[in-house]
This record gives C-alpha cells, sequence and structure tokens, in this order.
C-alpha cells in the first residue's frame, strides 16, 4: 500500500512539475465596475482557463491591473508599448488607427441587434486579411470584436412632441453620436458620459445621446425623465487584442485558448448587454420617467436627416487602401439578410 501511495505522488509531482505556468497581464483604462471589463474577469478568463485544462499542459498567471496602468482610452498605447499583455480596447478612441471599427457607428438606424452587429464585425475581420494586418502597425494582434451599447436613446429635461422641437437646443454626446442629430438643427456639446449630469441639471444642455443602462447607471433620469425611443443604433465598441510580442512567444495551445475565451467574451457581453438595457428601459418607467415613441414616418425623417456618415468613412477607407465601399456593402447585405428594421440603405447611396 505505501509504494502505491509513494508511485501515486510521484506521478502527480511529474503533472505539477509539466505544466507551464504563463503570466499574463490583462488591461482595460476601466476599472473592473465596467460591463465590458468586468465580463472578461467573468467569461474570458474561465473560459481560458476552461480550454487549458482539457490537456493540463499550460496554466496562465493572471495580472489584472484594470484602471490603474492605463487611463480611460490608453488601453490600446499601454498594449503597443508592451506595458500589458491583452488590451481591452475601446474603439472609438482610435478611430484614426482604427477607422473600421466605425461602421456601425456610420450606418444608425440599420439595426439594434448588437449581437448580430458584433458578429458581423467580427466576421469582416475575418474576411478581410488587411484589417487585422492593420493591428500590426500598433505591435498588436486583433482577437476579437464585441460591444456593449445596443440602442442609442435621447434622454431629454423637458418632452418632445415633434421632431421640430430638437431644433436650437443643445445635446450631449461623444463623438460620431452627436452627427445623427445634425440634420434637425441642434447644437452640439461634446462631453463624457461622466459630464452628462451635469450638463442636463445646469442646463447647459436640454439632453444627451446615450444608452438605456448607462441612463440608469448614471442616474440620468433624475435630470433627464423623459427618454425619446429613438433605437438609433447598434455599436461595436470594444476589441480584444494581444501584444505582438507577447503573442508569438505563447504556444499555440494558448492562443487557441485564448481565442476561443475572446468568442465566449463577445457573445456573452452581447447577451447581458441586451439584458441591462432591457431591464433599464423597464426601471426607467417605474422611477416615474415618460418614454415618448416615434411615429415610423419621425423616425424615416430622422433617418434622413443625418448627413451621408457612411460615405465619408468609405473615402477615409479607400484612402487607406481598405476595401471600404465593399466593407460597407457586405456589412449591410448581411443586415438586410438578417431582416433587420433598415430604414437607411448607407451603401446605396
Amino acid at each position: 500500500m505505501l509504494r502505491r501511495i509513494c508511485v501515486l505522488s510521484l506521478i502527480l509531482c511529474n503533472v505539477t512539475v509539466a505544466q507551464e505556468v504563463i503570466p499574463l497581464t490583462a488591461l482595460s483604462g476601466y476599472s473592473a465596475n465596467a460591463l465590458w471589463v468586468r465580463m472578461f474577469t467573468t467569461k474570458f478568463i474561465p473560459e481560458a482557463e476552461r480550454q487549458l485544462a482539457r490537456t493540463g499542459n499550460f496554466r496562465i498567471d493572471w495580472n489584472t491591473p484594470f484602471g490603474t496602468v492605463a487611463r480611460p482610452g490608453g488601453a490600446f498605447d499601454a498594449i503597443q508599448y508592451d506595458l500589458g499583455d491583452i488590451g481591452i480596447i475601446v474603439t472609438p478612441f482610435h478611430a484614426d488607427k482604427l477607422p473600421f471599427f466605425n461602421i456601425s457607428y456610420v450606418t444608425p438606424f440599420v439595426t439594434t441587434d448588437i449581437g448580430l452587429v458584433v458578429r458581423t464585425v467580427s466576421d469582416l475581420n475575418d474576411r478581410y486579411p488587411g484589417l487585422k494586418t492593420s493591428w500590426q502597425d500598433y505591435r498588436q494582434v486583433y482577437l476579437i470584436t464585441a460591444g456593449l451599447v445596443d440602442m442609442y436613446q435621447a434622454v431629454m429635461s423637458s418632452p418632445i412632441e415633434s421632431l421640430e422641437d430638437f431644433k436650437g437646443r443643445k445635446m450631449s454626446g461623444v463623438g460620431m453620436n452627436l452627427r445623427y442629430f445634425e440634420g434637425l438643427g441642434t447644437v452640439a456639446v461634446p462631453s463624457s458620459v461622466a459630464d452628462f449630469y451635469t450638463n442636463i441639471a445646469t442646463g447647459l444642455t436640454a439632453g444627451a445621446i446615450v444608452w438605456p443602462e448607462a441612463i440608469m447607471g448614471y442616474r440620468l433620469n433624475e435630470v433627464g425623465p423623459y427618454m425619446v425611443d429613438v433605437r438609433l443604433a447598434a455599436v461595436s465598441s470594444v476589441a480584444l487584442s494581444a501584444n505582438q510580442r507577447t503573442w508569438d512567444r505563447l504556444p499555440q495551445e494558448v492562443r487557441d485558448a485564448l481565442l476561443a475565451a475572446a468568442v465566449v467574451y463577445r457573445d456573452e457581453l452581447a447577451l447581458e448587454t441586451v439584458r441591462r438595457s432591457s431591464r433599464a428601459m423597464k426601471a426607467f418607467e417605474e422611477e416615474g420617467g415618460t418614454i415618448i415613441s416615434l411615429t415610423p414616418e419621425q423616425r424615416q425623417r430622422w433617418a434622413s436627416s443625418i448627413p451621408d456618415l457612411a460615405g465619408n468613412w468609405v473615402e477615409g477607407m479607400e484612402a487607406r487602401q481598405l476595401p471600404g465601399r465593399q466593407l460597407l456593402r457586405d456589412y449591410m447585405e448581411i443586415m438586410r439578410a438578417n431582416d433587420q428594421p433598415v430604414m437607411r440603405h448607407w451603401d446605396r447611396e
């Protein structure tokens, strides 16, 4: 019996010695409280570990200093300059370097299906090698596309009875979002989401363009008790990347595990986004907020009023020797093939 125990102990020791531990640092400019960061911790990391446990050859020792090494919007540069190994990148901060990821931003009034959007953008990244190659210019390897905005809405301090009521009003927004209101005659006030509450409370702006979960998360319903149910766009706003030097050193089994985990992360984040959005819309009304519905005719007028964002995007992509026109056509064809409520066919203009 004693001999059998000793033999068993030797076997276990050999298994332990054979397992290689690989240290990886994951970075985000946001804290672990941000949904897209929390889902990395609760979905990506466990799935990567599950994949590796199949053989037991490797184990990852994770370091996750979220919100400390990089500022908001700084994870991309941090991964490029070897401050971390895996980056949770908020792509709108890097439209100049990664313009492709604006494709869902420049096509509003097409879909609010965030799962479809992120799968489509991921698929196009795989279909066109030039899109992945662009990451190499910044010493990174693209892993997956994700998103946490299923629809942008307008939250207002006073009710809106017609689209003409927007004219002359100041609206808070971030980047491309503000152009959605341009044809309605609003005045754009670029701000961060954290400033929307104060902007509306002080009267600096009459409202903001923001997604439902953030409306309730930032308590914007307290100063903006009217939500105009626009359903502007679902957008792919997050990507995962790896430092090129780190990636080149990783065993193929570990790479495969990270890529598999990335798909789980993408899909689970989309599902959680939809769940939270639905809860937020319900909570908005339960806490006294009023949701103002637009007629199909009003939404169509709004869609038609937006400048040709997609056309400008195509020109910018083509100038970089990237197939912008074909990418836009593919994107829209996938939306139409999935019976999305397209109110503006951006590729046909």
